[in-house]
């Protein structure tokens, strides 16, 4: 067994359980994206609520208030103007995101296989771990080209690079287990 294999293999065994907890957990985020073609990055910030095989909930607080709730069945997306759902059913990709988060977070390591290829790396200092996700679906590659995940106990960072060339960088903060 090769270093670099080794090293990859102690990286998901520190990364797992940190996305597990991350999953059922809370947390304050900042996140900063910066557009294809844009000088300046656009920032807001706000309160992050998983409740393992319920959904996910994203609160803006800042610039202004609104919130992105995927549950097991629908985007609920939410601000000044109201409350605007989306099956979905209607949304295929997300879904299939949604049912294989659910699985992971209930104990399936492999439910990400044949969406994504996972390259995992442990940090310098042997506790931190970097996860590197690229879509294996060709419709997926729209959404996403690439997704890094990082942290030590609790996962801490996420860089998302879109399909239209844009960066989001999202750093947690104020972990709670539920």
């Amino acid at each position: 067994m090769t270093a670099l294999f080794a090293s990859a293999l102690v990286a998901m065994d520190l990364a797992v359980p940190a996305l597990r907890e991350a999953l059922d957990s809370s947390a304050d985020w900042r996140m900063e994206r910066q557009l294809e073609g844009s000088n300046r990055p656009l920032v807001s910030s706000g309160v992050v609520e998983c409740v393992a095989g319920e959904g996910i909930k994203w609160k803006v607080l800042s610039p202004f208030e609104s919130s992105i709730s995927m549950t097991t069945n629908a985007m609920v997306f939410a601000d000044e103007d109201g409350e605007r759902v989306k099956p979905l059913k209607d949304m295929p990709h997300y879904a299939e995101i949604q049912r294989r988060t659910d699985a992971f977070a209930a104990g399936d390591a492999k439910a990400f296989d044949g969406l994504f290829s996972l390259e995992a790396e442990l940090a310098e200092d042997g506790e931190g771990w970097t996860l590197k996700m690229e879509p294996d679906v060709r419709a997926m590659r729209r959404l996403f080209r690439s997704i890094e995940l990082s942290g030590a106990a609790t996962l801490t960072n996420v860089v998302m690079r879109t399909g239209d060339g844009g960066i989001s960088k999202i750093e947690f903060s104020r972990r709670d287990k539920r």
